[in-house]
């Protein structure tokens, strides 16, 4: 039997999400690996994306597993805190 990751090893995007990245100029990568190296120190998120992770003043909400699929986490949205 396959082991089933429990934390994502790829990251998908939705289209609001790439455009709040450009807007805010913050590398992909950037946004990418904080989801799967911070999947750990997740926070649930009350909205229909499950979970959040924060770092510095980055806030990524997400959606794991995606369709499904838990290698893939789904990036919703993404904003700085003031």
């Amino acid at each position: 039997m396959a082991r089933v990751p429990s934390a994502p090893y790829r990251v998908r995007w939705t289209d609001h999400a790439l455009e709040k990245a450009l807007l805010l100029d913050i590398p992909r990568r950037d946004v990418e690996r904080a989801v799967i190296e911070r999947h750990h120190t997740r926070r649930r998120n009350a909205r229909p994306a499950n979970w959040r992770v924060t770092v510095n003043r980055l806030v990524i909400v997400y959606v794991h597993p995606d369709h499904r699929d838990p290698s893939t986490a789904r990036v919703v949205t993404l904003w700085r805190q003031r």
